[in-house]
C-alpha cells in the first residue's frame, strides 16, 4: 500500500499486491474513504452543510440562520422572485397608473406620460419661467405692461375714462394716460339709418315712421347731433284738409318736435308736401347703446298722411361730438 490518491491521500493497492494482499488493501482503502466522508453523514431536514474548519472534508450540518436566503419574495414594481430554482428579478415599466422604471428625457416640450424629466430639463424649464413676466405684475382691470429699461417690465395703471395713451419721455415707462388736447367739438363717430318704405298714419296720435338709428357714445360727456330728413310727405286724394306733425325720439322720450308740414288742398286731391327736415343736439349722458327714431301723426283725425311716398328715401344721421 503506497499508492496515495490525490487530493485525499487514500492508500491504494500497488500492482504487486493485487493478488497477495488485495482483501486487506481494500479494507484499508475503504476505511480511509469512510473516515474522510464521515462528516457528510447525518443531518436533518432543512439543515445545510457548513465548513467547520479549513481542514479538508471537515464539515458539519447546521440549521439555516435567519439571514440565509431561502426564498426571494417581491412586490410591485419588482417582478419575478421565487423560492426554488433559478430566480429572475425585474422591474415593471412606470406609468401614470403604476409605479416602476421610467426613461429620463431632456425634453422640455414632450407630452409623454411615461418618461421623467432630467435635472437639465427642469433647469431649462426654470430658466424659461424665471425669464417670463409674472402675472402678478398687473393687479387691476385695464393695467398694461410697459418697460422702464431693457428687459425691465413695469406696470402702467389704467387711466380715466376718455383718456388716451401717449408717449412721454419724462415718465419712467415713456408712456402716460392723458386727456386728448382740443377734443371738444370733434366728431368721434357717425351712424346713419335709412327708410324707403311708404308708411301711413290715419290718426292724430304719434306713431313710429320706421326710421331709426342706434349709437353707443364713446364718452358720457359727448353730445349727439341728430340730423333728420323725412322725404315723401303727402296726403291721399280722399282728404280735403291735412297736416303732418313729426318729432325726434330718444328711446321713449320726445326730444324735439319738427316743423309741421301742411298738405292742405281744399279738395279731394292728393298732395306731396316734399320733405320735413330738422336737427337737434342731444346730451344723452351715457356710454350705453342709445336709439333715436322719428314719429309722425295726422292733425286731422280720420284723414291719412303718408311718408316715403313713392319709396322716397328718408335718413337719420347721428354724430357723436366730443365735449
Amino acid at each position: 500500500m503506497s499508492n496515495p490518491t490525490t487530493p485525499f491521500s487514500w492508500q491504494m493497492p500497488t500492482s504487486t499486491d493485487l493478488v497477495t494482499d488485495l482483501p486487506a488493501d481494500f479494507e484499508v482503502f475503504g476505511q480511509a474513504v469512510a473516515t474522510s466522508m464521515a462528516d457528510l453523514l447525518g443531518g436533518t431536514t432543512g439543515q445545510v452543510l457548513s465548513k467547520t474548519t479549513n481542514t479538508d472534508m471537515d464539515f458539519t450540518w447546521v440549521s439555516p440562520n435567519p439571514g440565509d436566503i431561502t426564498a426571494v419574495n417581491v412586490t410591485s414594481p419588482i417582478t419575478g422572485g421565487g423560492s426554488s430554482g433559478d430566480v429572475t428579478i425585474g422591474i415593471q415599466a412606470g406609468s401614470t397608473t403604476q409605479s416602476g422604471a421610467v426613461q429620463l428625457t431632456d425634453s422640455t416640450s414632450s407630452t409623454s406620460t411615461t418618461t421623467a424629466a432630467t435635472p437639465n430639463a427642469v433647469k431649462t424649464s426654470y430658466d424659461l419661467a424665471n425669464a417670463a413676466i409674472p402675472k402678478s405684475l398687473v393687479d387691476a382691470k385695464g393695467d398694461i405692461i410697459a418697460a422702464t429699461a431693457d428687459n425691465t417690465p413695469a406696470r402702467l395703471a389704467v387711466g380715466t375714462n376718455g383718456q388716451t395713451l401717449v408717449a412721454d419721455s419724462s415718465t419712467s415707462t415713456g408712456l402716460k394716460w392723458a386727456t386728448p388736447a382740443g377734443g371738444g367739438g370733434k366728431v368721434l363717430q357717425v351712424v346713419q339709418g335709412t327708410l324707403a318704405t311708404p308708411t301711413t298714419n290715419s290718426t292724430n296720435t304719434f306713431a313710429d315712421t320706421g326710421l331709426t338709428a342706434t349709437i353707443t357714445p364713446t364718452l358720457a360727456t359727448s353730445k349727439v347731433l341728430v340730423l333728420v330728413t323725412q322725404n315723401g310727405c303727402s296726403k291721399v286724394g280722399s282728404n280735403v284738409d291735412n297736416s303732418i306733425g313729426m318729432r325726434i325720439m330718444r328711446g321713449a322720450t320726445s326730444i324735439a318736435v319738427l316743423t309741421v308740414a301742411d298738405v292742405y288742398t281744399g279738395t279731394n286731391t292728393s298732395l306731396n308736401a316734399g320733405a320735413i327736415a330738422g336737427n337737434y343736439l342731444d346730451s344723452p349722458a351715457t356710454t350705453s347703446a342709445t336709439t333715436y327714431k322719428t314719429q309722425f301723426k295726422n292733425f286731422f283725425n280720420g284723414s291719412s298722411v303718408t311718408i316715403c311716398s313713392d319709396t322716397a328715401l328718408a335718413t337719420i344721421t347721428l354724430l357723436e361730438i366730443g365735449a
